[in-house]
């Protein structure tokens, strides 16, 4: 897993110097943009969801509890998704919502 080895705050932008593994560094690939830094422990990942297989479907089911949690009132449809491994350990990462500021999107109740 990552490491932060240096911190560097600045008025308005925060630097970070990482040691990553060679699996993250293959992961990144040739990436220096829209890169997502997080915790992996217990405390950051503190809601539990149920998983399974719906036979040859492609769903992610939310509950309910967790997106009024975060104040998510719709999924997206279709969401990007995709599993990173490293040390054996699998994890999802999925963008369930995406912001579209500026253009509004009128809809029947």
């Amino acid at each position: 897993m990552a490491e932060i080895k240096n911190i560097d705050v600045r008025k308005n932008d925060i630097e970070l110097k990482l040691s990553i593994s060679r699996e993250e560094y293959k992961i990144i690939q040739n990436n220096t943009q829209d890169l997502i830094v997080l915790p992996h422990n217990t405390e950051t990942l503190k809601h539990s969801l149920t998983t399974g297989k719906l036979g040859n479907s492609n769903r992610i089911m939310m509950p309910k509890k967790v997106l009024q949690l975060f104040k998510i009132k719709e999924l997206d449809k279709k969401i990007p998704s995709t599993i990173f491994t490293l040390n054996s350990d699998c994890f999802l990462l999925s963008r369930i919502k995406k912001t579209s500021k500026g253009i509004p999107k009128f809809r029947e109740d």
